[in-house]
């Protein structure tokens, strides 16, 4: 399934929902974790370890990272966005998330917010100059979530 809009990211509702069960696994702590898949359908959840261990930052393990790239290169996948949780605050990218960006605005941040009783989630696109709204289409294809490419 392709989205019309050319700024969206297509995320099956079973990936979204793994997303959000593996942000809320690992609270405190921000969670990490990539996306991947082919144009701008998410195909593949590639949780990381968050190496700070942090409620308000993340670095990604180095070790799960290149392991993750690795399986993506294998199966043939894109990375398609960056994910983690920001388990006190609303699902906006932070400044600490624009000064860490180190893919410009290659990739969507899929971002989970913890703060409230429901997932705030959200899609963006950071720049060097800050952020905007990417659209995020949640699909209903059942298809299974492959956490295994790792």
């Amino acid at each position: 399934m392709e989205a019309a809009d050319a700024d969206s990211l297509v995320v099956p509702a079973a990936v979204l929902e793994a997303v959000i069960a593996y942000a809320r696994s690992v609270l405190p702590a921000e969670a990490v974790g990539y996306l991947a898949g082919a144009g701008n359908v998410v195909s593949h959840l590639l949780p990381v370890r968050n190496e700070l261990d942090s409620p308000t930052a993340f670095r990604t393990d180095p070790r799960d990272a290149l392991a993750a790239h690795k399986a993506m290169r294998a199966a043939g996948v894109d990375l398609l966005a960056v994910t983690h949780s920001h388990p006190t605050t609303d699902a906006v990218p932070s400044r600490h998330d624009l000064a860490g960006n180190p893919y410009g605005d290659a990739v969507v941040w899929l971002i989970v917010g913890l703060a409230w009783n429901e997932p705030d989630v959200r899609a963006w696109r950071l720049t060097d100059t800050g952020f905007h709204a990417v659209t995020l289409v949640v699909s209903a294809a059942s298809e299974p979530v492959d956490l295994t490419l790792t």
